[in-house]
Parts: structure tokens; C-alpha cells; sequence
């Protein structure tokens, strides 16, 4: 069974580009961003469903993991439609 700290893991070996564009994804298309979430753990040998992820990508926001990620030209943290849905 694949863990947070596995997922979070891998999340931060993904590089900047694949993140700027997870991020770009997530902000317009929460499905596609899904799908991208699912390969990226298969191909890291991980194993989530769809909660999982949800809830993982959850903690990580509300860690403030993703707030230097660039999406959209500006960091998330500074991103107004980021924060329309995710407020401090």
C-alpha cells in the first residue's frame, strides 16, 4: 500500500516543468490533472485512488507544499483563481 509520504515523494521528484504544468492542468481541467496524478504514481510504482490523491494533494496545499510552484507565469501562492479556491 503506497503512503503520503510516498506520494509526497514522489511529487518532489517530479521537476519544475512537470510541476508548472500539473499546477496549469489542475487549475483548468481537475480531471486531466487527475489522470496526470495516476501515471505519474504508476510510473513511480505507486499505487493511489483517486481519494488518495485528492486527500494527499490536499495536505500538500495546506503545507504549502506547491505555493513557489510557477503556473501561469506567477507562483501558485500569488495565483488569484489558486486562491478563489484554496483561501489561506
Amino acid at each position: 500500500m503506497s503512503t503520503f509520504s510516498d506520494f509526497k515523494k514522489m511529487i518532489n521528484n517530479l521537476n519544475e516543468e512537470k510541476l508548472s504544468e500539473l499546477c496549469e492542468v489542475f487549475l483548468t481541467n481537475h480531471d486531466a490533472a487527475m489522470n496526470m496524478l495516476f501515471k505519474y504514481s504508476s510510473d513511480f510504482g505507486l499505487i493511489f485512488n483517486s481519494q488518495e490523491i485528492k486527500d494527499n494533494m490536499t495536505i500538500m496545499h495546506k503545507n504549502g507544499d506547491f505555493d513557489n510552484i510557477v503556473c501561469f507565469g506567477i507562483e501558485l501562492s500569488e495565483n488569484q483563481l489558486y486562491k478563489k479556491f484554496h483561501p489561506s
